[in-house]
């Protein structure tokens, strides 16, 4: 058996691995496009019964394209929910300012802002998962990379509401306004990228 190749630069290296990764696929395409077809019907089952346990006993993921393919999906999923980051928080802050009474005393109703960030978390979760199983095969690769980008993106998007839910809590509605006015939102300053 001859020895391995020693490559002179990362670039070759990479170059390689991606070549490598590309006989894999183009060998095993339709097993693995089964796998991804299988996991993708488990997981509308999943999501149509609403029964999402909380116990971490989730399946492995076993290969590096099922592990881009749960990323991805969840990347699509997300990015249909909300269009844009900027876009969604200001519609769900519409909706929480239109839920504030006439009334001084009282506050808007603050489980808006909670069923935005849940629903987001529930992206973010999955594909958490992906770029975990990502790690663990590749390590840090650039498909890693893009799905740092992707699951940061959910995170942003959880942070700028959470901005929001914490303000309404510490200052009220009327420091929400204030900050408003202000522009010193977080989504107000968030670059989309």
């Amino acid at each position: 058996m001859a020895p391995p190749i020693k490559y002179k630069t990362s670039a070759a290296k990479l170059q390689a691995d991606r070549a490598k990764r590309r006989r894999y696929y183009q060998k095993h395409r339709e097993s693995i496009l089964a796998r991804w077809r299988q996991l993708r019907k488990d997981t509308n089952i999943r999501d149509d019964d609403d029964n999402h346990s909380d116990d971490g006993d989730e399946e492995p993921i076993d290969t590096l394209s099922d592990c881009i393919a749960v990323v991805k999906h969840a990347k699509d999923d997300f990015m249909q929910h909300i269009k844009s980051p900027q876009a969604f928080i200001i519609s769900v802050s519409a909706k929480y300012t239109k839920s504030i009474p006439d009334t001084p005393i009282s506050h808007g109703d603050r489980d808006i802002l909670k069923d935005a960030m849940s629903s987001i978390e529930n992206f973010l979760d999955r594909a958490s998962q992906g770029q975990d199983g990502i790690l663990t095969l590749c390590g840090v690769s650039d498909e890693w990379r893009a799905a740092d980008q992707v699951c940061r993106r959910m995170r942003d998007t959880i942070a700028m509401i959470e901005d929001i839910y914490c303000l309404t809590l510490s200052d009220g509605d009327s420091g929400l306004a204030e900050a408003h006015f202000l522009g010193e939102l977080l989504y107000q300053n968030y670059k989309d990228q």
